[in-house]
């Protein structure tokens, strides 16, 4: 008897330890909250650039909203004003992106090896399968620049955000793919610089653009 009730014990203990309380993160912000959640926001926001009242407040007023509306509206989103999962998670990608993008700069003029994933050499999509993994991205494999290019959402260059990759190529067969960095520059692994800045406007790199696609 006394067994049968340690194991009885046991067995509640291990119900009420296995329920997971919902988390203050995953209910939705919006105008009016006033917590330590909407401080996080906005110091997310603040950090890409987005939220620039001169103090952190934690009060989600017009200008926190007016702040969530545009990077809704940058990055393809309901511009509803309200951080929901989809918004939460699109900031969460954004800011590792960010990271992403920065870091990538320290690997400028690492040269070109065909097949090379790693800082002693890079191919195109070596170099964007290295970043992704390096920043704790490991759902996306190591693929051929043409198979990422089928993985994720198409992005117009107007919409273009840091770390969106964008494609190139020759009678519409792709054969090379980069980072986007912003102001019009990507980044990636070719063949005669090694890992280099250079611009879409670049009449050799316009006139081989195919497509962007965002899929992270």
């Amino acid at each position: 008897m006394k067994k049968q009730l340690i194991q009885s014990l046991l067995a509640l203990s291990f119900v009420t330890t296995s329920f997971t309380p919902v988390q203050a993160e995953a209910v939705s912000l919006r105008q009016g909250a006033d917590n330590a959640d909407v401080a996080s926001l906005q110091k997310n926001l603040n950090t890409l650039g987005y939220f620039t009242y001169p103090r952190i407040t934690g009060y989600f007023g017009i200008v926190t909203k007016e702040a969530v509306q545009t990077f809704q509206n940058d990055y393809g989103l309901q511009a509803d004003g309200v951080v929901g999962p989809i918004t939460r998670t699109a900031i969460q990608h954004a800011l590792v992106k960010q990271q992403m993008m920065q870091d990538a700069k320290r690997y400028i003029g690492v040269p070109y090896v065909l097949g090379g994933a790693t800082p002693k050499g890079f191919d195109c999509s070596g170099f964007v399968y290295f970043m992704f993994s390096s920043h704790g991205v490991s759902a996306i494999p190591r693929m051929s620049s043409a198979e990422y290019a089928r993985l994720g959402s198409s992005i117009d260059q107007m919409h273009l955000r840091p770390g969106d990759l964008v494609f190139f190529g020759s009678n519409g067969k792709i054969n090379h793919v980069g980072f986007y960095l912003g102001n019009r520059q990507f980044i990636s692994a070719t063949s005669s610089k090694g890992i280099w800045i250079s611009s879409l406007d670049n009449p050799y790199w316009a006139a081989s653009y195919i497509m962007a696609k965002r899929i992270y």
